[in-house]
């Protein structure tokens, strides 16, 4: 069999779904001696990959790309066509798909924010995720909930869904960035909740708002592209934002922080908690979705609907099985899973 992966995660490199396959396939590569693996690389890549046994294919195209050059790519050539970050071809042969989540087609028991988002984006998404069911044999996905949510709501039997999730090693090769420290003199180690998020509505900055504004003895840093508009209406005095956070930034704030906060509404994974507690950070996440499947007792728990919480006692919380967690999650075990569906 011959398979090619959609190589155009390698022209943004920016969301969590690009570090799942920049990661997987670089582990995948490590493996996968004798078989028949090719990547399609449009021409705009900012990173082309040395890999020694997937092969690499330079196009000259970057535009109309999954829908117009991957798919006929895969089709004229005879490869099983391989996406990692949820979209497929609709010209392509049939082939294997990751949908990481499924929120857009959320019931609002389960997600109540999805009515909070524009109904053209709803129904853009609806149109991706019936492109997957039909043009998918197998649906990989990351964790046991989104597996549950996409044989729920896309009505895809549970065999045709592979779980293959994230990992966080990519972690120790990021030198941590202190020089926030000294950007920020009111940041000090040790003496700060942290919390790395986005203006996603499942993400749930507002949480960690109230909570500063609930207890304005502590301190909060939160870090974030595009937030000014949100923290800055609070003008809460006991929370630093720091704006858009490097890797390096983000380790360093992870290291020294009291706890990392993370309060989502919705998670098919959640990596920031993972790299957190990677640093050896206490880890306070919501009871929602994937995260309590993932983390299990190594981490805090709290309810995204109530942010007036006592913090003195969740740090009180004990919580057991980090290592176990950090054994699971391994990106060399998850890509282990991915060879063995490539036959």
């Amino acid at each position: 069999m011959k398979y090619c992966f959609d190589g155009r995660f390698l022209s943004s490199m920016s969301s969590g779904v690009d570090r799942y396959a920049y990661q997987i396939l670089n582990e995948l590569d490590k493996i996968c001696k004798g078989k028949d693996i090719s990547i399609l690389v449009p021409a705009n890549a900012v990173i082309v990959p040395e890999y020694r046994n997937i092969k690499v294919i330079r196009s000259r195209f970057s535009r109309c790309w999954t829908q117009g050059v991957f798919g006929l790519y895969t089709r004229l050539h005879g490869y099983i066509p391989v996406n990692l970050c949820n979209e497929a071809s609709m010209i392509a042969p049939k082939g294997i798909v990751c949908l990481h989540d499924v929120c857009y087609a959320e019931t609002a028991d389960i997600f109540p924010q999805i009515n909070d988002y524009p109904s053209e984006e709803i129904l853009w998404f609806n149109k991706v995720y019936k492109r997957i069911k039909k043009k998918a044999d197998t649906v990989i996905t990351v964790s046991q909930f989104s597996k549950g949510r996409i044989e729920d709501l896309l009505k895809i039997d549970e065999s045709r869904i592979q779980v293959i999730g994230n990992g966080w090693q990519h972690f120790k090769d990021v030198v941590p960035d202190e020089e926030c420290f000294k950007k920020y003199p009111s940041i000090k180690k040790g003496e700060y909740y942290f919390t790395l998020t986005s203006c996603n509505k499942n993400k749930n900055v507002n949480w960690v708002l109230k909570c500063a504004r609930a207890n304005p003895e502590d301190t909060f840093v939160i870090a974030g592209k595009n937030l000014d508009r949100i923290i800055g209406s609070e003008r809460l005095n006991n929370v630093i934002y720091v704006g858009f956070a490097s890797d390096g930034m983000a380790k360093a704030l992870m290291t020294y922080c009291r706890a990392f906060i993370f309060p989502s509404y919705y998670e098919g994974f959640g990596i920031p908690p993972l790299e957190a507690l990677s640093v050896g950070a206490k880890i306070i996440v919501s009871d929602r979705a994937s995260l309590p499947e993932i983390f299990g007792k190594a981490a805090v728990y709290i309810s995204p609907d109530d942010p007036y919480v006592n913090l003195s006692e969740l740090m009180r919380e004990e919580t057991t099985g980090a290592d176990r967690i950090l054994d699971a999650y391994s990106w060399d075990k998850q890509a282990y899973k991915l060879n063995q569906l490539l036959v």
